[in-house]
């Protein structure tokens, strides 16, 4: 997994995670659930599928969304594999 910063229309800069259909596969059917934090671009573990806003271990940012929910929502990009 890659991550792209972009600026909100606020101006926060936040992180965007990037997958092939590989890794979210594996991501999605794995044996924990997995998150991401848009605030400091980690992953987070044990995380529901449709979870918002749940607080990032590593930056302490309410910014911990589900992979899921990131697809959902148009923030996590799905990347063709040349």
């Amino acid at each position: 997994m890659t991550t792209k910063t972009y600026r909100t229309k606020s101006g926060r800069t936040l992180h965007r995670p990037i997958m092939t259909e590989d890794e979210y596969a594996a991501a999605d059917y794995g044996l924990e659930d997995n998150g991401f934090c848009l605030g400091c671009g980690s992953d987070a573990y044990g995380v529901e599928p449709d979870a918002r806003r749940y607080t990032c271990e590593s930056c302490d940012e309410k910014l911990v969304y589900g992979l899921q929910e990131l697809l959902l929502m148009g923030i996590l990009r799905i990347a063709a594999v040349a």
